[in-house]
């Protein structure tokens, strides 16, 4: 092993999540590599693929597992050779589904290699309140013994990985402490930062958005459980533009709630153009997920006028003096109907400008990932870096 440079870095990380475009995941790597390279490390990335070869399948098929078979076994190797190449004294890990080489380059480690975890959240959390959705849309049926096993089996998986990282960031204060239990010995909370990228707002009246992943447990049963509510008052002329895919679920959305209009998946610049005309932005988020609603910075960035739970805006500096905040679905779908009037929505707007204003920057962050990383490397005394 060469001397090793503390200010080099190796990122691990899925080659999907360095996507230009997409959703929390690649916006949220974006951010921690942003963030990385502002505090003065010099991070090289090191992308894997999803092992799919035949053999892999039919393990995961045979025999699965949490975290297992998902990233082929020789990338480990490859992350070990990055490492020696560049004398890298951190390795960093995008998201919990590359903490799996976490144990697997332990002898890096040993040779004064130092780990990151750089969170978007735990699957343990998404995967109780799937067993939990699922099991209320049968009815109440009681958790499977499969259901209780897999997910003790995520969350020792999980307890394993954070035995090896140096330090762990993460979204929210929920996941900080989700990340204290399980381990993690140094676990540092990084705000989510909000862009000035205001758009020219023409809101239609009556005309609402939102947008997200249509498979993802949290977002369908908190879309649901805003449309039941919002359909148990008089609708008039309230519209609800809808974002997202794959597509049949929503097309279902949509055939079961008439105010809905599903306009698919669209891409980041036909996302903007039809976000001008809502009068605001519906986040209906009603549970605690992994990480945070990462997609929530574009419309605080964009200005608009916001409809939201608190679960929904947990990672987020949020003043509720100046936006509200709000707990149940009959409450989120009163505050969506008050903010469907133009002259309603433009006061908020005003509100959501201040708030935008007063969230971090990347520069108000890179003070905690220098302090953070230098402690763990061992470099107490050495000056913190100063942001351009």
């Amino acid at each position: 092993m060469p001397t090793l440079d503390y200010q080099q870095a190796i990122f691990v990380c899925a080659a999907y999540a360095l996507q230009p475009e997409g959703g929390g995941v690649q916006r949220c790597t974006r951010e921690y590599l942003a963030l990385m390279t502002a505090a003065g490390w010099q991070t090289h990335p090191v992308a894997y693929s999803t092992d799919r070869r035949l053999w892999t399948r039919l393990r995961r098929r045979l025999a699965p597992a949490p975290y297992r078979n998902i990233i082929p076994r020789s990338f480990a190797q490859t992350v070990a050779e990055a490492v020696q190449a560049r004398g890298a004294g951190w390795v960093f890990f995008n998201q919990i589904e590359a903490a799996p080489l976490i144990p697997m380059l332990a002898p890096l480690r040993e040779a004064g290699v130092r780990f990151a975890l750089l969170s978007h959240g735990v699957d343990s959390s998404d995967y109780l309140h799937e067993t939990r959705i699922r099991a209320t849309l049968q009815n109440g049926r009681p958790i499977s013994r499969r259901d209780a096993g897999w997910l003790g089996a995520q969350l020792f998986a999980e307890m394993e990985q954070h035995r090896y990282c140096d330090v762990v960031f993460c979204l929210s204060e929920t996941d900080r402490q989700l990340e204290q239990w399980l381990g993690g010995k140094a676990v540092y909370v990084l705000p989510r930062t909000v862009d000035n990228t205001p758009l020219p707002w023409q809101p239609v009246a009556g005309r609402l958005g939102t947008v997200g992943t249509l498979v993802h447990a949290p977002n369908c049963e908190g879309l649901v459980l805003f449309c039941q509510a919002l359909a148990a008052q008089p609708i008039g002329p309230i519209r609800l533009r809808l974002i997202g895919s794959p597509a049949e679920p929503g097309r279902r959305l949509a055939a079961q709630f008439p105010f809905i209009e599903y306009l698919g998946p669209l891409n980041d610049a036909e996302f903007a153009v039809e976000a001008r005309s809502w009068c605001a932005f519906v986040n209906p988020i009603f549970c605690f997920g992994r990480g945070c609603r990462t997609k929530l910075a574009v419309p605080l960035s964009w200005r608009l006028p916001l409809a939201t739970t608190r679960a929904g805006a947990r990672g987020y500096v949020w003043d509720e003096n100046l936006v509200p905040l709000v707990e149940t679905p009959a409450d989120l779908a009163q505050l969506a109907r008050q903010l469907s009037d133009p002259a309603q929505a433009a006061r908020q707007r005003r509100a959501v400008e201040v708030l935008a204003a007063r969230s971090p920057q990347l520069a108000d962050l890179v003070p905690v990932v220098q302090d953070a990383l230098r402690k763990a490397d061992g470099r107490l005394a050495a000056p913190l870096l100063r942001s351009p």
